[in-house]
């Protein structure tokens, strides 16, 4: 679907489904069934970044309290890196669409549409700190669009996370 080899790094596959993604965005392609052929290129995408030899390891279970303050484009949270990533990924989850994560490195890739506007890859990044683990956050548009300001989906993350 992608049309990509099994061989095709990552950085083929990521070029290749951003190309077919702004080729059949509803907002550039006059084809009726263009929403469903881009949700179908970014599941195939999700499934192809996910690919690995076994199963990706689940994340652990969410913390029962954690402290989140935005911080420009991070967040700080007040528990350790394992608690605060299962914190954003449940968080992430429910603000938009997990790509890709990867627990023991840190990382977490969520696919969000702003209303009106294009649909953005965001990168979490954790890093410990002294007293808490910290949230880098980076976003890029996946469409032919730019890319928003990314404060409202931090604090979005930022209101699920304190949201019992």
């Amino acid at each position: 679907m992608l049309g990509v080899g099994p061989e095709a790094t990552p950085v083929e596959v990521r070029a290749a489904f951003r190309r077919l993604v702004q080729e059949h965005h509803p907002d550039h392609a006059d084809d009726t069934q263009a929403t469903r052929r881009t949700a179908e290129l970014t599941e195939a995408y999700a499934l192809v970044r996910g690919a690995t030899p076994s199963p990706p390891p689940s994340p652990p279970p969410p913390p029962s309290t954690a402290t989140a303050e935005p911080s420009g484009d991070s967040i700080l949270l007040d528990v350790p890196a394992d608690e605060a990533f299962a914190a954003l990924f449940e968080a992430a989850g429910r603000v938009g669409h997990i790509a890709y994560f990867d627990r023991h490195l840190g990382l977490l890739e969520t696919v969000v549409r702003f209303e009106g506007g294009p649909t953005c890859s965001v990168l979490i990044t954790l890093q410990g700190r002294a007293h808490g683990t910290e949230a880098f956050c980076t976003m890029e548009s996946i469409e032919a669009a730019p890319t928003p300001p990314i404060g409202p989906v931090i604090d979005a993350l930022v209101e699920e996370l304190t949201t019992p």
